[in-house]
């Protein structure tokens, strides 16, 4: 004679495991003390942290960004120092572009929304750390527009 084994519930342990789930995920986040949010409610309420410093200020008086792995900002130069900055016209650049290292030192948008062929992007923010490895055997054009 055969021996009869209970029935087990499958169907009741993965709703009782999926509860337990879910209500361990909405005391982990009400325990964080922030609230999900949509993608148009993050828009018009940004997120602050109780120890986040206070945005920098820029010597216009406008907010900046900051990235900490960023070196900091180059100083902005001078009226007298861009007057002395030799231009080169388009026409001018077409014609030597072997003979030229090119740069375009716009942020990564722009840079690939468009920009001369064969030219080296690096963003004006990083230009003076890579100055030491720019090559030297040749003239460096940047452009910014």
């Amino acid at each position: 004679m055969k021996e009869k084994r209970p029935q087990r519930n499958d169907f009741g342990i993965a709703v009782a495991v999926v509860v337990l789930i879910v209500a361990v995920a909405a005391a982990w986040v009400l325990a964080r003390g922030k609230t999900p949010m949509t993608p148009a409610s993050a828009q018009a309420q940004p997120q602050s942290s109780p120890l986040a410093l206070p945005p920098p200020q820029s010597a216009r008086g406008g907010i900046t960004t900051t990235n900490p792995a960023a070196p900091p900002p180059a100083p902005e130069p001078t009226p007298a120092e861009l007057a002395s900055v030799p231009r080169t016209p388009t026409s001018e650049l077409a014609q030597k572009l072997g003979a030229v290292t090119v740069i375009d030192v716009r942020d990564a948008d722009s840079y690939i929304a468009g920009h001369v062929a064969g030219a080296m992007h690096i963003p004006l923010q990083y230009l003076p750390g890579e100055v030491p490895y720019l090559p030297k055997d040749k003239p460096i054009v940047t452009y910014c527009t």
